[in-house]
């Protein structure tokens, strides 16, 4: 082993490569990777356990072959021997052990006199197969603004933990509005949470969306967003645009790695021989045309891999800087655009926007401009003056053609709602838009969304001694919970000889009660309040209510007897409740989310840096470092290759 600073002896050309790191290292210690002159074939030695002493680096061991003493006849080989010890170093310092050294590679010696032919040939070709990066190339001409200072502690108000605390608050107050039944009347709140009324009407939380705590807590965190972007983000975007050459007393302390290319070995041995001046003079000529030909060499073997390259001159360089993932730089900044649009999205719904609901009977209408008008869900301060649509909105209305319940037939639980739709333009009539919708399938038209939401029951149509009639259903409160709609036919309409002659009723309080559940089975309540069968929709199914009453001693079917008189039931007919919301924001929140996805996984792209040029200290050595932010054995790795197939 020898010591950092010395010059190297002249080893022969490799046939075997192997990347030497220690198990353990003095802190600040750099080893380089070196190529080395050709003039001895090496076996590189196996990895080695045992710790250097500070100043020494890792080196392979020359061995004697059947190529001893062949003179080589290019400037370029040696062999190469790789030690990052900042990867061993932060694994110490972590508290881990360092990366045992990797085995001897092979396939890496090339013959030297072929060394020197291949160098044009491979820089041709690394010209023709290079990337087109130009998304890189864009973004390195782009002008950021100015970043701004850290403002009143920002740091700690703005940065990733304030802004985890706040997105976790507004989830939470998001979860128990959700809880919560929303725009409910006082009186409510009193009844069903008596110890919590006070509190959740005075902070605003029976109409949590809208309150105040709810459109802080999203400021705060577009104000946290907008100041991380601007103190933290930017300036880091715009130091990864610098993409400046170094020199080699530079570089060698901005890399984890260093490699050293001896491109000259003629120069190296005059100078050992104290040669005449004019030799050493063309020498020196003949290593600056060597190294500014590797690295061109080295230039497109990088750009080949996808890095942006700048040197100093295009022609004959002495330096240059390479680096790749720029995107991975600005990607961070997109994810706040992303999250500002997403809450923009979400402040305009809820300044310029409304949601309400109505319970439309089936082959009714509802004007969609005065639903949303009443705002019972949610109503912007500024929807009347500043929403884009609400003219339009309110010429249409949405009628209902036919409301329908699909139940499941061996349980008879509900499955789905569904209800036909079609929007008009209320003067005209003309049919703007109609489509079927049902749960989780909205229509949307001209800036409103119609949800399915719930449905009620609506009215009976009957036959009585064949006469047609149409009995109302009322809701039937019950504290239990079960929903019940009844309806009420006087005695003297049921045993009339002709009930559509009856103008009026003398006995208003006699007559048969219906009772329905759903929209398949009423059940028949007589005069004197007993069951005394149910009526089945002819649209039900036959087994709905038959399985479950095989032995029942009540009528049961399309058509029972009740007080004398035949009834007859015909159809159940239900009422669509539909939620009609006009929200400006969406297009906003739909941008946001389209580009949050793409711009999180580009993001934790890693950003690689290489810096190469002619060292100071002696003439015809190349000096190559470089660096990466993320996986930095494998960027390591990849340079080596890079090393080996762009020089060798």
């Amino acid at each position: 082993m020898v010591a950092m600073g010395s010059q190297p002896a002249a080893l022969g050309l490799p046939t075997s490569l192997a990347r030497l790191g220690p198990s353990a290292a003095p802190l600040g210690l750099r080893a380089p990777l070196s190529l080395r002159p050709a003039s001895l074939p090496l076996s590189v030695a196996a990895a080695t356990s045992t710790a250097p002493e500070r100043g020494e680096e890792w080196r392979g061991a020359p061995a004697s072959g059947a190529g001893a003493g062949r003179a080589a006849s290019a400037c370029l080989a040696g062999s190469l021997c790789v030690s990052s010890l900042g990867l061993a170093l932060r694994q110490r310092q972590l508290g881990r052990q360092p990366r045992r050294p990797q085995a001897a590679m092979r396939g890496v010696g090339r013959n030297a006199s072929a060394a020197g032919a291949s160098l044009e040939a491979g820089a041709a070709a690394g010209d023709e197969d290079a990337v087109d990066n130009w998304i890189e190339e864009w973004l390195l001409g782009q002008d950021l603004p100015q970043p701004l200072k850290p403002i009143l502690g920002s740091n700690a108000w703005a940065g990733f933990t304030a802004a985890l605390a706040q997105m976790f608050l507004i989830g939470a107050l998001g979860a128990l509005g959700t809880f919560l039944e929303q725009g409910g009347p006082p009186e409510f709140y009193a009844q069903k949470y008596p110890e919590w009324s006070g509190i959740i009407l005075i902070l605003g939380f029976d109409k949590m969306y809208a309150s105040p705590i709810f459109y802080g807590l999203q400021a705060w965190l577009a104000i946290s967003i907008v100041a991380c972007t601007a103190t933290t983000q930017l300036p880091l975007a715009k130091r990864a645009q610098r993409l400046l050459p170094l020199t080699s007393s530079s570089l060698r302390r901005k890399g984890s790695f260093l490699v050293k290319v001896d491109c000259c070995p003629a120069l190296s041995a005059l100078s050992e021989q104290a040669a005449e001046a004019a030799a050493v003079a063309a020498a020196e000529a003949q290593a600056a045309g060597e190294t500014a030909q590797r690295l061109l060499q080295l230039k497109g073997a990088l750009e080949k891999r996808g890095f942006v390259v700048r040197s100093d001159d295009d022609a004959s360089p002495t330096k240059l800087a390479a680096q790749r993932g720029l995107v991975g730089k600005f990607a961070p900044m997109i994810v706040h655009l992303s999250l500002l649009l997403i809450l923009m999205g979400g402040a305009a719904g809820l300044i310029f926007g409304s949601s309400s609901e109505v319970i439309i009977p089936d082959g009714d209408t509802a004007n969609m401009g005065k639903v949303l008008d009443l705002g019972r869900r949610n109503k912007g301060p500024l929807y009347e003056m500043f929403n884009p649509v609400k003219g339009f909105i309110d010429t249409t209305q949405v009628r209902c053609e036919d409301f329908r319940i699909k139940y499941r037939g061996d349980t008879g639980e509900v499955e789905q709602y569904y209800s036909k739709l079609v929007i008009e333009n209320i003067k005209t009539k003309e049919k703007l838009a109609a489509d079927e919708i049902y749960v989780n399938k909205p229509l949307r038209y001209g800036g409103a969304t119609i949800y399915q939401a719930d449905w009620s029951l609506d009215r009976l149509q009957l036959f009585i001694k064949n006469v047609p009639v149409v009995v109302p259903l009322k809701l039937v409160p019950d504290e239990s919970g079960l929903r019940l709609w009844a309806a009420f036919l006087p005695l003297e309409l049921l045993q009339a000889e002709d009930p559509g002659s009856v103008k009026t009723i003398s006995k208003p309080d006699v007559g048969v009660v219906l009772v329905a559940e759903n929209m398949r089975n009423v059940q028949v309540f007589g005069s004197d309040k007993k069951l005394q069968g149910i009526l089945r929709s002819p649209l039900a199914s036959a087994t709905a209510v038959t399985d479950k009453l095989p032995d029942t001693p009540v009528q049961f079917g399309e058509t029972v007897t009740v007080d004398g008189s035949e009834l007859r039931l015909d159809r159940v007919l239900g009422a669509t409740g539909l939620i009609i919301k006009n929200d400006p924001g969406v297009p906003l929140v739909y941008l946001g989310f389209a580009l949050l996805m793409p711009a999180t996984l580009l993001s934790v792209l890693p950003f690689g840096q290489v810096w190469a040029a002619v060292s100071e200290d002696k003439k015809g050595q190349l000096l190559i470092s470089g660096r990466t932010n993320r996986n930095q054995p494998a960027f390591e790795d990849e340079m080596k290759a890079a090393v080996i197939t762009g020089l060798a």
